[in-house]
């Protein structure tokens, strides 16, 4: 299949996948934002990106095999047979399993320790003592680093996908 059609489905992969890997690229920086920060709660940026609730840009990402398959079945089969859509296949599992196991995870302790902090303020709960700053940092810390290798899982399967070596 050529045409608009493929054209539209090489489209919606190839955005699915920038704005996937690139939300979880966007969650990285503003962790490290977050974890050097002296009073999270006083960075306005990082209560409005980890503000509580489901990163759906970031979860974009699960679109993009889904997509690739389709565009494989509908446009050239005997690519299937190749190694190319299959390195790329499994760059994008480790990137989801590395998302899936320790980013959004350490994101969602992000979210919750910052509304769990912002609430104690909004309301004057000062009896209750604010949750640890130091498991806010490392939960940062841990979003950093998967992010960094969901990003470099995601470059290596734009390199596999544009040069296809056979």
């Amino acid at each position: 299949m050529t045409g608009p059609g493929y054209d539209v489905l090489l489209a919606a992969h190839v955005l699915s996948a920038v704005i996937g890997f690139g939300a979880v690229a966007a969650s990285g920086v503003y962790a490290a934002r977050g974890r050097k920060a002296r009073d999270p709660l006083r960075e306005r940026p990082l209560l409005r990106y980890f503000r509580p609730g489901t990163n759906w840009a970031a979860r974009c990402l699960l679109l993009t095999p889904i997509l690739g398959g389709t565009l494989l079945w509908a446009g050239d089969r005997a690519a299937a047979s190749e190694a190319w859509p299959w390195i790329g296949l499994g760059f994008w599992a480790l990137a989801a399993a590395v998302a899936g196991s320790w980013c959004w995870p350490a994101e969602r302790r992000i979210q919750e320790w910052l509304d769990a902090v912002n609430q104690a303020v909004i309301f004057g709960q000062e009896e209750r003592p604010p949750p640890e700053l130091e498991s806010f940092r490392d939960s940062c810390l841990a979003v950093e680093r998967s992010a960094s290798a969901i990003s470099l899982c995601f470059l290596a399967a734009v390199v596999v996908m544009i040069a296809q070596p056979r």
